[in-house]
């Protein structure tokens, strides 16, 4: 069985000063569940962030319900029953494709996550140049990494969404489209250039 703990996401601070004071350049919490806006400004900064609108609106209103929305869906994926145990269900085995690609974009996000996560880790605990770091995850694109695995899992949890619309109460997932609705609203995935969140 799966096992959890309590979690705190950041730094706790007076949400009206993060939200207007402009040298809030200070990251905290733990990495693989920062959006792509806080990869940015890890890599580029507080100022860089501001020529960009829908990185900053992110950035400065959608941390928390970012991590909580990860979190959520990393319990849905962790819990679900295994594609084999789903097409062995006649009730489920519509669903089943839908939920592998789920599982499918979660395990690849969470790998990268990971993966960008631990130098980072390791540089704060004394194991690393945080400016080598950030130079190379600027060079990498780290963030739009993130953002595009963050846009594979939407997509996916669309998918999910349809495949479960109008599916029997018996299931046990009659009411997966307001689930897969609520993580839609709190996985946003913005972009350089865009005036707002996708």
């Amino acid at each position: 069985l799966p096992q959890f703990g309590r979690v705190d996401f950041g730094l706790a601070v007076d949400a009206e000063s993060w939200r207007t004071q402009v040298a809030s350049s200070d990251l905290g919490g733990d990495g693989r569940y920062w959006p792509p806006s806080a990869w940015f400004v890890f890599g580029h900064g507080m100022q860089e962030l501001r020529r960009h609108p829908a990185l900053d609106v992110e950035y400065r209103t959608a941390l928390d319900v970012h991590s909580l929305g990860l979190s959520a869906l990393r319990c849905l994926v962790e819990l679900l029953p295994s594609p084999d145990q789903l097409e062995a269900d006649p009730r489920l085995r519509e669903v089943a494709p839908a939920f592998r690609e789920i599982r499918g974009a979660w395990q690849r996000y969470w790998a990268d996550a990971r993966r960008f996560w631990q130098p980072v880790f390791d540089a704060f605990r004394g194991a690393g140049d945080f400016d080598a770091l950030r130079a190379a995850y600027v060079g990498a694109g780290v963030h739009r990494t993130v953002g595009s695995g963050l846009r594979s899992l939407r997509r996916a949890l669309e998918e999910g969404k349809a495949a479960c619309h109008g599916i029997p109460g018996a299931t046990g997932l009659a009411g997966a489209p307001a689930l897969f609705d609520a993580l839609l609203v709190m996985l946003q995935a913005a972009r350089e250039g865009e005036s707002r969140p996708a």
